[in-house]
């Protein structure tokens, strides 16, 4: 058993992009939530986990094609801590990461140097934000000289220490 699976984790309540308010759990510098939604009469749990020390958010998205189950979707977000609230907001910026045999795919840098120019993003949050983004791309994903096929640290083995652990089903949808 490891450190993370040794003890529950700390309760914490996630507010995401100010439309979604979930209870969850946090392991150092991983928090994970469970949230859901409809969609065409169907409804569906979504397990989402929050980098802090990456500013990254990533999931395996219950809506992917089958083809690609198991992938995952990682966005760039400006991370609160303000006690046990975590505010997420997402920052435009994604990576689709699937298979180690495949690339991975860099999405939505037009949409982020958009925000950017129309000031929704100052100078030094794109600085940062870009920053980030290279080093979570270095330390989890680029593999530099290995010959071997297989990403560096993904998904972290912190995530995968808790991937099947039971989280809180508490989630709300706020109006926005």
């Amino acid at each position: 058993m490891t450190d993370s699976m040794a003890h529950p984790g700390r309760p914490v309540t996630v507010l995401r992009d100010g439309r979604l308010r979930a209870a969850g759990l946090r392991w150092g510098d991983v928090v994970a939530y469970d949230w859901g939604f409809e969609q065409q009469g169907q409804h569906y749990v979504q397990r989402s986990f929050v980098l802090l020390d990456d500013g990254m958010q990533i999931n395996q998205p219950v809506l992917f094609p089958p083809e690609q189950q198991g992938w995952w979707y990682c966005d760039l977000v400006a991370v609160v801590e303000d006690s046990e609230l975590i505010r997420v907001d997402d920052l435009w910026i994604d990576v689709i990461v699937g298979p180690p045999d495949h690339p991975y795919r860099l999405l939505d840098l037009d949409e982020y140097a958009k925000a950017l120019a129309d000031g929704q993003l100052s100078p030094a949050q794109a600085a940062d934000g870009l920053i980030r983004s290279q080093r979570f791309l270095d330390r989890r994903l680029n593999r530099r000289h290995d010959v071997e096929r297989s990403w560096p640290d993904f998904p972290p083995a912190e995530v995968k220490a808790v991937l099947s652990v039971d989280l809180p089903r508490e989630w709300t949808l706020l109006e926005g």
